[in-house]
Formats: structure tokens, C-alpha cells, sequence
């Protein structure tokens, strides 16, 4: 005659069970809590690219632009504002579009925004709302003298959907 087989020793306890879901939910809890963040952060690296791409773009288009109002903007260079027997430069308290609309910004501190940080619209003719939506662009021109010898520094800030803010700089010299 065969023993009984005890089944004393096989499977789980009540409390064992409870004991592996307490832990494995504690373990997944840590787990999450690290991954979250990264999550969040993980859309950063994209708002940097496209923010130096919309940064380089309005800055190039910015330089392609005469260097004041006074100045040939037939892009020649017959003239220069300040030159002996041509009108004056712009002052720097007069910066900002002289009437005209984007298409139509002819010179660099047409740019100006007055401190104020403006909504993407278009650019050259491609509307960029769509593209770059939630994204805004600040410029500040400031002028280091008047005259022949005159340079303008340009300072543009392009704020991303994150709130993050992406600085450029560049000079554009009366030539």
C-alpha cells in the first residue's frame, strides 16, 4: 500500500501571496516614479531642435535685410545711411516697422518687437503657424553708435510650447 501524499508542502500561504503583491507593487511604484519624469523631458530635445531651426531661419531672414530704413535696399549697397551727402540713421528710439507688414519689413529693426514676444505667422511667404504652433519669437535690436561706423546687434528669443526660452545673437553692420 502506497502513503498518502501529503499536500502540506506544496503551493502557496494566504499571507505569502499578500507578502509578493505588496512588493511587487511597491517595485512598480519606484519603477514608475522614475520613468514619469523622463517621460515628460523626453519631448525637450525636440523643442530645442525645432526652436534653433525656427531661431536660424528668422535670423537669416533678418540679416538679408538692409541695414536701416535710409539705407539701398536693392541689396547694391549703393549708399549707406550717415554717408557724406545721404540721410541720417534711424534712431534707435524709432525701431520697429515703419507702417508696414511682415511681407513688407524692408530693413533690420523692422524686427523690433518692442519687448514683446509675438505669435509665429509667416515667413517669406510660408506660413509657419501650423508648423511651428505655440511657438513665439522675440527681437531686440540695439545700436552700438550712429553713422557709417554703425553695427546693430540683434538679439532674438524664441520661446518654445514648454515655456523654455532659446537665445541668438548676431551683428549686422552698415555695408
Amino acid at each position: 500500500m502506497r502513503p498518502c501524499k501529503s499536500y502540506r508542502n506544496s503551493g502557496f500561504t494566504l499571507i505569502e501571496l499578500i507578502v509578493g503583491i505588496v512588493v511587487l507593487a511597491i517595485s512598480l511604484v519606484v519603477i514608475t516614479s522614475f520613468l514619469a519624469p523622463q517621460a515628460v523631458r523626453s519631448i525637450d530635445p525636440i523643442y530645442q531642435v525645432r526652436s534653433a531651426e525656427l531661431g536660424s531661419s528668422l535670423m537669416n531672414e533678418i540679416l538679408s535685410k538692409s541695414f536701416d530704413e535710409n539705407s539701398d535696399h536693392t541689396g547694391g549697397g549703393l549708399w549707406r545711411c550717415g554717408e557724406t551727402g545721404q540721410p541720417a540713421c534711424k534712431a534707435a528710439d524709432s525701431y520697429g516697422p515703419d507702417g508696414e507688414t511682415r511681407s513688407q519689413y524692408n530693413d533690420v529693426d523692422d524686427y523690433n518687437t518692442n519687448g514683446n514676444f509675438v505669435a509665429i505667422d509667416d515667413s517669406l511667404g510660408t506660413n509657419l503657424a501650423n508648423i511651428y504652433r505655440n511657438y513665439s519669437y522675440r527681437v531686440a535690436i540695439d545700436s552700438s553708435e550712429n553713422g557709417i561706423n554703425a553695427a546693430k546687434r540683434i538679439d532674438l528669443w524664441i520661446r518654445a510650447p514648454n515655456g523654455a526660452d532659446y537665445a541668438f545673437s548676431a551683428y549686422r553692420w552698415n555695408y
